[in-house]
């Protein structure tokens, strides 16, 4: 096994959506991992029309991910103050014109929701900009808790059919490897394209889960190899392997 000082001879799986594994590639590089990109989908514009200014409205605003944040702001301007999910969304929508941003740790919907400003929000009104199908915990938890929620769509996840390459590589894989998993519509997509060979792989290798919802779901697959991130960062993902792979290290 290597140090877990660093991720020399491993190779972390990334499903992230197509052209956008360059965060991955450069945090994996940095500490001597390859990175093996396999997009179950790419990101497609949705115009939303009068939903996004009814979003952009609220007087509480949250974007759900840097590209909910790149959608947007292609089709109008994003100024005020904003929630955001993550850092790099929070400077994505810095970037874009916004005047106070607040994220939340850990960098994911559990952490977005035990801010103050979302525990007591009956009766307010929330404009939420995300995709369908993409952070499922906000659009129950807020209303649920008395919010008004105006959720604008301005983007869209394509499915993409597995390249023959993709499924030969993950034959070939070795004993150190990872998947990185940050979305549960991007892992759906692609557990769904692999033969029963290929799950019964996936399930015999670590997986870094970006949630605890997400440790659930893939726990509920069969994956028994298992280690939670505090964010979708890869920083944060990166962190978590050498975590659990000093763990393994020391029982041994």
């Amino acid at each position: 096994m290597p140090r877990a000082s660093d991720l020399h001879g491993w190779t972390l799986i990334s499903l992230r959506p197509r052209h956008r594994h360059g965060a991955v590639r450069r945090a994996a590089s940095a500490q001597g991992a390859r990175v093996l990109a396999i997009s179950p989908y790419e990101l497609r514009a949705l115009d939303a029309g009068a939903a996004l200014q009814a979003a952009l409205r609220c007087p509480i605003r949250i974007a759900s991910s840097p590209a909910a944040v790149a959608f947007a702001a292609a089709q109008s301007p994003l100024h005020g103050d904003w929630l955001a999910i993550g850092e790099a969304t929070a400077k994505a929508l810095r970037r874009a014109g916004a005047a106070d941003v607040q994220s939340a740790e850990p960098q994911n919907a559990d952490g977005l929701l035990a801010l103050p400003i979302l525990s007591d929000c009956r009766g307010q009104d929330i404009g939420l900009i995300t995709a369908p199908d993409g952070r499922g915990l906000l659009e129950s938890a807020l209303p649920a808790r008395g919010a008004h929620l105006h959720i604008a769509h301005v983007y869209c996840r394509h499915p993409l059919k597995l390249p023959v390459g993709v499924h030969r590589r993950l034959q070939a894989l070795g004993q150190n490897t990872a998947v990185l998993v940050s979305s549960r519509a991007a892992f759906a997509e692609f557990w769904r394209q692999l033969d029963d060979g290929e799950r019964d792989k996936i399930r015999r290798t670590l997986c870094i889960a970006s949630s605890a919802r997400l440790l659930e779901y893939l726990h509920g697959l069969g994956i028994r190899h298992l280690r939670l991130a505090p964010g979708t960062q890869p920083a944060s993902m990166l962190a978590a392997l050498r975590e659990a792979i000093a763990a393994n290290e020391g029982k041994g």
